[in-house]
């Protein structure tokens, strides 16, 4: 008895938060063993990419080849062959291993920030079980694809961003550690998500208003007295990042970090606005949101569904992409030719744009299914979340149950870890919405929508046990 409880004493001061990170960690190592992910579609890209990364002396290459993929993942997976190698095992299960590993962190991250706002004990071991226990973050982590690297990315994002506005508040005074992990978190996530890019400066702007709100002086006094660790935040930002996009336009001419935003921006947003707006095109539309649960081919054929499908969209892409080619034009001009196209889908038909955009981003909330893409699992675990009745549980309640915590946030703004990941989630939700949204691009805001959860279930449980006068 004695060596168990020195043991839970030694690895957590509460044997419940004990439990909740050894529960998922004895189903990890099983789902290590006896899974296998399936190399398809983009996993191959990263896997070509991560054979370019394996030798640094031919990084070169990465570059002439360009621009492609963010380079995150693929260093993730070239770190894995390399291990693999010195250890003499596929590295396989290296990766799955390294991508569990960074799911642990998450739920690490999310466990400190439920701990910082003093959340019930229950409600942060819920918060942990949960994380460990999801069917769509464990099968991120097993499957070849980068969305696993992003989830303790934002969470820290929503770390150090809370200790940095807190520090702007302190004057020059205050740690500038907080501007350092904020930098780094937000370039690990661009590195990782292109979008990431557009949401730095959007996130960092709304931590500056925040952090002078807090404040008596003019925003210009704030600003001043702020300027270092807002200085840090964007020369550990743009620094690297401007030096990937130099490295490209020197070995391939393009002043970019990824070559992805052309078809994932111009498909879907040309795509909407050639979609004439009618009762069938809103419902068959609505009914896509529940991205992980079909509903749509229930009430509708398949040639109205598969407008609403990323085929469609990536196919407006290509064939335009395809008549411009005949014309010879040069990257620039071709460019110049699809942006000023994509403004004109966007101007001429605003409420076609406006109603897709909304019901775009509501796909954000319904990223949980049992029905995980790309991975082998044992049988009867594959039996167990194909049923019927856990895909619709898992896809719809969990989908409504976020919903209705992003709601409930909007009242709980005095709590600065909701009005932290409220903002970054909200800023998601935006940049997502401009391409079509999978499962698995939904499954970035996860980490966020689970704080929420969690942090509305605490405040209920307060609001609950306080005292009526």
């Amino acid at each position: 008895m004695a060596p168990r409880f020195l043991l839970n004493r030694l690895l957590c001061p509460s044997p419940l938060m004990f439990w909740s990170y050894t529960l998922p960690f004895i189903y990890w190592a099983y789902l290590i063993l006896t899974s296998s992910p399936i190399i398809a579609f983009d996993s191959v890209g990263y896997i070509n990419l991560a054979h370019i990364l394996y030798n640094p002396f031919e990084w070169d290459q990465y570059f002439r080849s360009g621009p492609t993929r963010e380079p995150l993942y693929s260093l993730v997976i070239s770190l894995s062959m390399h291990i693999g190698t010195w250890l003499s095992i596929s590295y396989i299960y290296i990766l799955k291993t390294l991508s569990l590993l960074l799911l642990a962190l998450t739920m690490y991250l999310i466990h400190q920030l439920l701990k910082r706002i003093n959340a019930a004990p229950w409600v942060q071991a819920g918060a942990v079980l949960y994380t460990g226990f999801s069917p769509v973050l464990i099968n991120s982590a097993l499957c070849v694809y980068s969305e696993i690297v992003t989830f303790p990315l934002i969470t820290a994002a929503v770390y150090f961003g809370w200790k940095f506005m807190d520090s702007l508040s302190e004057g020059p005074s205050g740690s500038s550690q907080p501007a350092w992990g904020l930098g780094l978190s937000l370039l690990g996530f661009t590195m990782t998500k292109g979008l990431g890019e557009l949401l730095f400066p959007l996130f960092l702007c709304c931590l500056i208003i925040y952090g002078w709100q807090n404040v008596t002086g003019s925003f210009l006094s704030f600003i001043k007295r702020s300027r270092r660790k807002i200085l840090i935040v964007l020369l550990i930002f743009y620094i690297p990042l401007l030096g990937f996009k130099s490295m490209n336009y020197l070995m391939n001419h393009h002043f970019t970090l990824t070559n992805r935003a052309n078809i994932n921006v111009y498909g879907n947003l040309v795509h909407r606005s050639q979609v004439p707006l009618n009762l069938t095109a809103v419902t068959s539309n609505l009914l896509t949101v529940p991205i992980s649960y079909d509903l749509c081919s229930k009430f509708y054929p398949d040639p109205v569904c598969y407008q609403w499908s990323m085929r469609a969209s990536d196919q407006t892409f290509f064939d335009r992409e395809a008549q411009l080619n005949k014309l010879h034009l040069s990257e620039a001009e071709k460019n110049k030719i699809l942006f000023r196209e994509l403004l004109q889908a966007l101007t001429t038909k605003p409420l076609e744009q406006t109603l897709y955009f909304l019901q775009e981003g509501l796909k954000t909330f319904f990223w949980e299914t049992s029905q995980g893409p790309f991975v082998v699992y044992p049988y009867w675990l594959e039996r167990l979340f194909n049923n019927p009745w856990i895909v619709m549980l898992m896809s719809l309640g969990i989908g409504l149950l976020c919903f209705l915590a992003f709601l409930i946030s909007f009242t709980l703004l005095k709590n600065r870890l909701v009005l932290i990941t409220l903002t970054l989630l909200v800023l998601l939700i935006i940049l997502l919405s401009f391409v079509h949204i999978l499962n698995r691009y939904a499954a970035v805001v996860a980490p966020l929508e689970i704080l929420l959860m969690f942090t509305c279930c605490d405040s209920l449980i307060r609001s609950i046990r306080k005292p009526r006068v």
